[in-house]
């Protein structure tokens, strides 16, 4: 009975949760570079296999989020370049640097941007090089991103 009762707690929670989630709509991405990248000054990075794009904000051509509602977003990104090399790279929002993260030439290290920004109805982000090396490594350059209240 106690376990009944327990999958019954659940089903209500996950019930109230889901009721919660539908007064936000779903907006999420993830994209990842798919192979080994040289990168020019300040260019943006084109996360070119996208894994999810729900509410099609993002676009692998110009590697630009663009928030399609108002509202907060969470906004990451992890950074590695190709063994033996460094990369720093910068989150921009509308031409404004964010954040940075910065992977280190020592074997496969890489740099992570975790961030929660106020976006607008149109803001853009985006993941450029910052300077120091130019080679990333396909697979391991991730850019996600996900609307998390509309209330700011």
């Amino acid at each position: 009975m106690r376990k009944r009762t327990e999958i019954c707690t659940i089903v209500i929670l996950l019930t109230t949760v889901l009721h919660q989630g539908q007064s936000t709509p779903a907006i999420g991405f993830s994209a990842i570079v798919s192979k080994d990248t040289y990168l020019g000054d300040n260019q943006a990075i084109k996360y070119d296999r996208v894994l999810t794009n729900i509410g099609n904000g993002y676009d692998k051509w110009s590697g630009h989020f663009t928030a399609p509602l108002k509202g907060l977003y969470f906004l990451s990104c992890t950074v590695m370049a190709v063994n033996g090399h460094s990369i720093a790279v910068m989150m921009v929002k509308n031409g404004q640097p964010m954040a940075y993260a910065y992977s280190n030439p020592s074997a496969y290290d890489t740099g992570a941007i975790s961030v929660v920004l106020a976006l607008k109805k149109g803001d853009k982000v985006w993941i450029r090089r910052f300077h120091s090396g130019r080679h990333i490594h396909g697979d391991y350059n991730l850019f996600s991103g996900y609307l998390v209240s509309r209330k700011i």
